[in-house]
């Protein structure tokens, strides 16, 4: 690819390449990205066609973007909850809708309906929190940054995902105790009880891989993404079994869920014994989110 000093220049060159793979406004986004990570350059800067002194080699990335690779691989970072998140194939790409369960999970916590829960724990212990299957970290890392005053926990079974996570943790100055725990098979009791369990488990059906893009299906983490048709409330059973017997009292427990089983998912909160539980829809109106107060 031709070496320019135009930023607005090599804009439109880099999305004329890509734009037969990605709509417009994706694939505008994508440049944005690019241009932003390898040459520090602001949307700003190429409205205004400020001149790139050094250009990087944008042809093996362009190569990877048309083989349908995440822009977010490519970079080996994404923004979430406000902060940057290491990510790579280990990890999956953290959604705009788990940015509202974060939200959500800090809302609840501070609320005045949930601070008197916290009040039942000893005078001199911190608050705990637990995030079952972090991934990246991102959950995690952020209820740890936006709360200060609780010790933060996160389970995943992927040694892998754990070490992306614990840099993500450092970069962000997240204080997260991590630990190896596959919750399917755990029948011990870690660092219990806790005030808040939230967790963004494995939900997508292998039936509804023919509804996902290429992007998804050939590059993210296949463990984190699918469940088994005949069993996709697996990990919510298991879950709702947990939170019931390691949760203070009032504890609080918030799952992302498939949209096509909310119902589904809130009775087994109910069927474990929990006060109140509710289903919340996200910012697209579609059932997202358990709510669930023990």
């Amino acid at each position: 690819m031709t070496l320019l000093t135009s930023s607005k220049s090599l804009f439109q060159e880099l999305l004329s390449e890509i734009t037969a793979v990605y709509d417009e406004k994706e694939a505008k986004t994508i440049v944005y990205l690019l241009l932003n990570h390898f040459l520090k350059l602001s949307k700003s800067d190429i409205l205004l066609d400020e001149k790139v002194n050094q250009c990087a080699d944008f042809y093996e990335i362009i190569k990877r973007l048309k083989s349908h690779e995440p822009i977010q691989y490519i970079i080996g970072e994404t923004e979430f909850y406000g902060r940057k998140f290491k990510v790579t194939p280990d990890t999956l790409i953290p959604r705009p809708e788990t940015e509202e369960l974060v939200q959500l999970s800090v809302i609840s916590y501070q609320s005045s309906g949930e601070r008197s829960l916290r009040n039942n724990e000893k005078h001199d212990a911190k608050p705990k929190i637990l995030d079952i299957g972090t991934g990246s970290g991102c959950i995690a890392v952020s209820l740890a940054c936006e709360l200060p005053d609780a010790q933060v926990y996160a389970y995943d079974i992927s040694e892998q995902a754990l070490r992306i996570a614990k840099e993500n943790a450092e970069r962000n100055g997240g204080n997260v105790i991590f630990e190896k725990v596959n919750i399917l098979e755990s029948s011990t009791v870690y660092h219990s009880p806790f005030t808040v369990i939230v967790s963004n488990p494995p939900y997508v059906m292998n039936s509804e891989k023919s509804e996902m893009e290429k992007n998804i299906l050939d590059y993210e983490p296949y463990l984190a993404l699918f469940v088994d048709d005949d069993n996709p409330l697996i990990f919510y059973k298991k879950i709702a079994e947990f939170s019931a017997k390691n949760l203070t009292k009032k504890g609080l427990c918030i799952v992302e869920i498939n949209q096509a089983f909310g119902l589904e998912t809130a009775e087994l909160f109910w069927n474990e014994g929990f006060s109140y539980v509710e289903v919340v829809k996200d910012m697209f109106g579609k059932d997202r989110f358990v709510k669930a107060i023990l």
